[in-house]
């Protein structure tokens, strides 16, 4: 009987040690599984993420070739354009202007300023003023070209006064024609003779042949001011054989700076259209520096400003 429990205790031993082994052996298979089953994600995971990265990429890489693929543009000849912008168009090289400065006789500060402007200004002079003669001849020697700026009657006289050496309506043609030659002599050097105000005298083709004649037999051409849209001065002038031209534009009826240098533009425009165009302006400060602004731009861009002289015909 002892024997038999000894027995039943050895067998009881080699089962508790064969369910140990078992267990160890269950939980390594188990550990083996775990790993395997890490080590397939792993895999699954790269290959998927290496199949997103290829079909992401072109189905064939870029080829260089010397051929161009149809369905481009054919490529540009040499003498086809490449540039879309248009340039700036530039003023014919002849296009010329003329600025006559009026009204010149009483101030003489303001006719030196004129003076000082780099550019051939025409200086159109009172006659039987204070500094008639000496403006004449301070601007002659400077290579400026000189006129008589001659007193005419203007509607609404005496209201409108021209000043000294009027010719008037009412005067016969020896007190027109001596008036005008006192006039002439004040102011030296004079090529010509533009009207001041005048807006009635020159509406009369009597009174202005009478004037035009003896202009003519002094070698004097006549620029028209166009005080009047009626004046017969431009029409009758070339009528007779005498050299004549007409004002464009009057640069400041408004003493605004911006205003005048508008105006100044707007001579330059015309003359790119015309060939030449003629200003007139007065002298006040705000045209001096006006003139000052915009002529070294009126010769960047091709706009000559000549002498009154060059331009009468």
């Amino acid at each position: 009987m002892a024997r038999k429990r000894g027995d039943d205790g050895r067998k009881g031993s080699r089962n508790g040690n064969i369910k140990k082994k078992d267990d160890s052996r269950i939980l390594f298979m188990g550990l083996i599984c775990l790993l395997g089953v890490l080590v397939i994600s792993v895999i699954l995971v790269y290959t998927k993420s290496k199949i997103r990265n290829i079909a992401q990429l072109p189905a064939e890489p870029p080829k260089v070739t010397s051929k161009k693929p149809t369905g481009e543009p054919k490529p540009i000849k040499m003498h086809e354009r490449t540039e879309v912008t248009p340039r700036e168009k530039k003023p014919h090289p002849t296009c010329k202007v003329a600025i006559i400065i009026d009204d010149l006789g009483y101030d003489k500060y303001l006719s030196e300023e004129f003076l000082k402007i780099d550019a051939p200004l025409t200086f159109s002079i009172f006659p039987l003023c204070t500094y008639s003669k000496s403006i004449a001849e301070k601007a002659h020697a400077m290579g400026r070209d000189i006129m008589l700026h001659l007193p005419m009657e203007p509607y609404k006289y005496p209201e409108k006064d021209p000043g000294n050496g009027t010719l008037l309506l009412h005067m016969g043609n020896e007190e027109i024609i001596r008036i005008l030659d006192a006039d002439i002599r004040s102011v030296p050097f004079i090529k010509g003779v533009n009207n001041h105000m005048g807006s009635r005298f020159t509406e009369s083709e009597e009174k202005m042949r009478v004037v035009l004649k003896e202009l003519k037999e002094r070698d004097l051409f006549f620029l028209d001011s166009k005080t009047s849209e009626k004046s017969v001065g431009y029409s009758i002038a070339k009528n007779m054989g005498l050299k004549a031209a007409g004002r464009n534009i009057f640069l400041d009826n408004s003493p605004d700076v911006e205003y005048i240098k508008a105006q100044i533009y707007k001579l330059a425009r015309l003359s790119t259209k015309k060939g030449s165009a003629i200003a007139i302006g007065h002298p006040h400060p705000s045209t001096i520096e006006a003139l000052k602004q915009t002529i070294p731009d009126l010769k960047a861009k091709g706009i000559e400003i000549v002498p009154i002289s060059e331009l009468v015909n």
